[in-house]
C-alpha cells in the first residue's frame, strides 16, 4: 500500500505542540507543588484532592489536545492510500495511431506481396477516410516511442506520413510495442472529455517485453487498445539493420492475444470499462470492428478512472472527538454524574432499554442505515454487497409498507446493476418504479432508461426516455443534451444502414510535399538529440535490430 501526502510542508506544523507541552508541564509541576504544600499543612482538606485530581486533568488534556492538533495537522497534508475506481462520461472520440517500424515489417509476405509497413499504411489510410470527426495522433515505434503527430483533425499531414514510413526513420536498435503505447497514451491531453483509444499495426515482434505492462497502464486509465496484427504465421527471412545479419520473422499473433487477455483480465478485476483486443488485418470486416466502437460512442462513452482516497475526513474525525473530549475532561464534573447516575440507575437502565427498542422498532430508520452502508460499498465498488443490501431494503420496506423506502431502494439497485452492465437487470428494476415516486427518482428513472437504450443501439427510445425525464423535470441540461444526441446519433445511424463495407482509397503517387518533408525532418532532429554520440553502442547492437 503507497502512502501519499499532498501537502507535506504542512507536517512542520507538529513543532508547534514543543513550546504547548513545555508550557502545560511546567503549570502541571506548579500544582503539584501547591498541593503538597496544603497537604503538609492541612491533611482534611477536601480541596487537596481537586487539586490532585485537576493536575491529573490537566495531563490528559494537553494529550487530548496534542492529539488534536497532530489530527488536525495530518488532515491538511492530505494524506492518501488506496484507490478506488470513478466512473467518467465522455463525449467525441480521439484515436491515436501506432506503426511498428522495426526491421521486422519490411518482409514481403502480406497480401499483394506488400510489405507489412506498406500494408500497415494503407489499411490506415482507408481507416482515415472513415473517421470523419475523429482527432487522430501519430506515433512511430522502433527501439523508443516518439508523437510525430500530436491530436489532430488534419487528415493531409497524417497521410503525407503515411507514405514515408520507414524503419530508416529511427536509428534505436530493436522493437518497443510498450514503449510506443506509451508515448501513444501521453499524446492524450490530461482530463479530456474524449473516449480514448490506440491503434498498434504490428506483427507483435518486440525485443523488449514490455507490452504487457503497457496495456495494463491503459486500461488503468481507461483507454480501449486494439493490437492489429500484419504478416504471415510463416516465417520470413530478413536482413537486420546492420544489412548483413539474417533473421527469421513472423506473425506473433498468440503472444497479441495473450497479452490482450491479460489486460481484460486486469480490467474486469478492477472494474474497468476498457478493453484489449487483437484483430487480424487481413481477416474480413476486420476494419469495420475497429470503427464501429467510433460510431456507436461517438456522443457518449463512460470510462473509469482510478483515484486515490483522500484520508482528511478520517483525520478530522479524530482531531473533533480528541478536541470534544478534552473539553468534557476538564468541563465537567463526571464525580457528581456518577453519584447521580448510582441514584437513578433503574431510570437510567430503563431509559437506555426504552431508546434502543424504539430504534429497532423503528422501519424507516433501520432502512436508512441499510440504504446508507450498502451506498459506501457501492462507493467503493462492492457491487455485490450493494446489491444484497439494497434487495434486503427494498424487502424490508414492502413488508412495513414503507413506499418511499421501497422506490429508493428499487432505484439504487437498478444504478447498481448499470455498473456492472447488467441493462436487463437494471430496466426490471426501473420499470417497478411507481408513477407516484418522487419527482427526483422518476427523472432519474427515466434518464437510466435512457442511458441504457443509448448504449445498446436503440437511439429512438434513448431519445424518448430523455423527452419523459425533461417532462419532470425541464431544468436539467444534461438531458437535454443527450435528448439532442440521441436525435443525432439515430440520424448517424440511418445514414450507415447501408454501408456493408470499405472501399479503399487509390494509391497516392506524388512526390513528398512540404509538410511531408517537415515531419521527415522533425524525426531526424529528435533522433540526432536523443543518439549523439552513440556510434559504438548502435554498432554493437545492429545485430539485434529487426
Amino acid at each position: 500500500m503507497v502512502i501519499s501526502c499532498e501537502r507535506p510542508h504542512a507536517l512542520f506544523s507538529l513543532a508547534l505542540i514543543v513550546p504547548v507541552v513545555l508550557a502545560e508541564m511546567r503549570r502541571y509541576r506548579g500544582i503539584v507543588a501547591y498541593s503538597k504544600r496544603i497537604v503538609s499543612v492541612d491533611t482534611n482538606l477536601q480541596g487537596v484532592k481537586r487539586m490532585l485530581n485537576l493536575s491529573r486533568t490537566l495531563v490528559v488534556r494537553t494529550l487530548l489536545r496534542c492529539f488534536a492538533w497532530i489530527m488536525l495537522v495530518f488532515a491538511y497534508a492530505g494524506f492518501s492510500w488506496g484507490t478506488y475506481e470513478v466512473p467518467v462520461q465522455k463525449s467525441g472520440s480521439a484515436v491515436s495511431f501506432v506503426f511498428d517500424i522495426s526491421y521486422s515489417m519490411t518482409a514481403d509476405d502480406a497480401p499483394g506481396g506488400l510489405t507489412r509497413l506498406k500494408a500497415a499504411a494503407r489499411y490506415a489510410d482507408m481507416l482515415l477516410s472513415r473517421m470523419e470527426g475523429v482527432s487522430v495522433s501519430v506515433v512511430l515505434a522502433k527501439g523508443d516511442g516518439i508523437i510525430v503527430v500530436p491530436l489532430t483533425e488534419d487528415r493531409a499531414i497524417v497521410r503525407s506520413l503515411l507514405e514515408t514510413l520507414s524503419p530508416n526513420l529511427m536509428s534505436a536498435a530493436g522493437s518497443s510495442l510498450g514503449k510506443g503505447i506509451e508515448a501513444a497514451f501521453r499524446s492524450f491531453p490530461p482530463d479530456s472529455a474524449q473516449a480514448e483509444r490506440i491503434w498498434v499495426f504490428t506483427d507483435g515482434d518486440e525485443t523488449d517485453g514490455q507490452l504487457a505492462v503497457s496495456l495494463e497502464s491503459c486500461v488503468k486509465g481507461g483507454v480501449h487498445v486494439s493490437l492489429v496484427g500484419f504478416g504471415g504465421e510463416q516465417g520470413v527471412e530478413i536482413s537486420a539493420g546492420d544489412g548483413k545479419t539474417k533473421v527469421t520473422t513472423f506473425l506473433r499473433s498468440e503472444q497479441m492475444k495473450k497479452a490482450a487477455e491479460q489486460a481484460s483480465l486486469y480490467a474486469r478485476r478492477y472494474n474497468s470499462a476498457a478493453a484489449v483486443r487483437y484483430i487480424d488485418a487481413t481477416e474480413a470486416g476486420s476494419a469495420l470492428e475497429l470503427l464501429k466502437p467510433l460510431r456507436n460512442e461517438r456522443a457518449i462513452t463512460v470510462s473509469y478512472e482510478a483515484k486515490p482516497v483522500e484520508r482528511y475526513t478520517l483525520f478530522l474525525i479524530f482531531s473533533i472527538a480528541a478536541f470534544v473530549l478534552s473539553f468534557a475532561v476538564t468541563e465537567f464534573d463526571f464525580e457528581n454524574y456518577r453519584r447521580l447516575f448510582h441514584k437513578n440507575q433503574a431510570a437510567a437502565v430503563l431509559l437506555c432499554a426504552s431508546s434502543l427498542l424504539f430504534v429497532s422498532c423503528t422501519g424507516r430508520i433501520a432502512n436508512a442505515k441499510e440504504t446508507a452502508v450498502s451506498s459506501w460499498a457501492w462507493y467503493q465498488k462492492k457491487y455485490r454487497s450493494a446489491i444484497a443490501g439494497f434487495l434486503r431494503v427494498g424487502e424490508r420496506a414492502a413488508e412495513n409498507g414503507d413506499a418511499l423506502s421501497e422506490q429508493y431502494a428499487r432505484y439504487n439497485l437498478a444504478a447498481t446493476y448499470i455498473m456492472q452492465n447488467e441493462y436487463a437487470a437494471s430496466l426490471s428494476c426501473l420499470k417497478d418504479i411507481s408513477p407516484i415516486s418522487p419527482p427526483q427518482v422518476r427523472f432519474a428513472a427515466y434518464y437510466n432508461k435512457g442511458i441504457i437504450a443509448y448504449r445498446s443501439g436503440d437511439y429512438t427510445e434513448a431519445a424518448a426516455c430523455f423527452r419523459e425525464a425533461l417532462k419532470i423535470d425541464g431544468t436539467k441540461t444534461a438531458a437535454k443534451e443527450n435528448l439532442e444526441i440521441a436525435r443525432r446519433q439515430q440520424a448517424v445511424k440511418e445514414a450507415h444502414e447501408k454501408e456493408t463495407e470499405l472501399v479503399p482509397l487509390a494509391e497516392d503517387t506524388d512526390a513528398i510535399s512540404a509538410v511531408e518533408s517537415a515531419i521527415y525532418q522533425r524525426i531526424r532532429e529528435n533522433d540526432q538529440k536523443q543518439w549523439k554520440n552513440s556510434e559504438h553502442t548502435a554498432e554493437s547492437n545492429s545485430s539485434v535490430d529487426y
